[in-house]
């Protein structure tokens, strides 16, 4: 989420400076991020973050007519729904994941036994959740099903166009952005994942080109450094 955060701010031209924080949940309104601090405002999660950009005059889709606006959301509600929860259910709900890779990589930041606690409270929000949603029962095969089902309609989407919507971002692009690229850069047990997702070449080539257009040549701003030192390019 934070990735996506990042390009839509790239997206709209618009100067960050980003902070990691151990305890970023923590100081999150809503307890998730990411969120922005600007003046004496805090503003968290990516779609109250684009209101409030648009309130001050930014905007990436005032080009977009009603029909194309209509689409752009459903197509936003996709994302969050099947590629979001498809990454949360790897990391929290694939017991070989959790304990080789989530558990050590979110108690990280903190010494014994709080990393243990935080990191099984985190894991029984996220369960919860899952079940609330009808995940809890899915097996890993239906979740990558899912997920190629939401690859294949991104990909038919995108076509050959640059973005989602012809030549210019939208918020849409800065979201498929985020997801896809933290899917095929993060290191998890199992590679099936990615694997769906690179069985796009038109999607993998839009990660590329958003990459390559709005954070290469970036890479000397020690924010944008910051937020990207735990992915690695897929330039390189």
């Amino acid at each position: 989420a934070t990735l996506c955060f990042q390009a839509f701010l790239q997206m709209c031209n618009l100067p960050v400076r980003v902070i990691c924080r151990a305890n970023a949940e923590y100081m999150s309104p809503s307890g998730k991020v990411p969120f922005i601090h600007v003046g004496n405002q805090v503003v968290s999660e990516l779609g109250p973050i684009v209101q409030f950009v648009k309130a001050k005059g930014h905007s990436l889709s005032d080009g977009l007519d009603e029909v194309q606006k209509a689409e752009m959301k459903a197509y936003m509600e996709l994302v969050n729904n099947m590629l979001l929860t498809a990454e949360l259910y790897l990391q929290w709900c694939d017991d070989v994941t959790v304990e080789e890779i989530t558990h050590p990589r979110y108690g990280s930041p903190y010494p014994w036994p709080l990393n243990r606690i935080l990191s099984y409270q985190k894991q029984w929000e996220v369960r919860r959740k899952m079940k609330a949603i009808g995940w809890a029962g899915k097996t890993l095969e239906q979740v990558l099903e899912d997920v190629d089902q939401c690859c294949h309609a991104l990909s038919q989407r995108l076509g050959t166009q640059p973005y989602f919507f012809n030549k210019h971002p939208t918020e849409l692009d800065a979201l498929v952005f985020g997801h896809l690229f933290t899917i095929l850069t993060t290191q998890l047990i199992t590679d099936e994942l990615s694997e769906k997702v690179k069985n796009y070449s038109n999607l993998t080539a839009f990660c590329r080109r958003i990459e390559q257009q709005y954070f290469e040549g970036h890479e000397r701003d020690s924010s944008t450094t910051a937020a990207r030192s735990s992915k690695r390019s897929l330039l390189r």
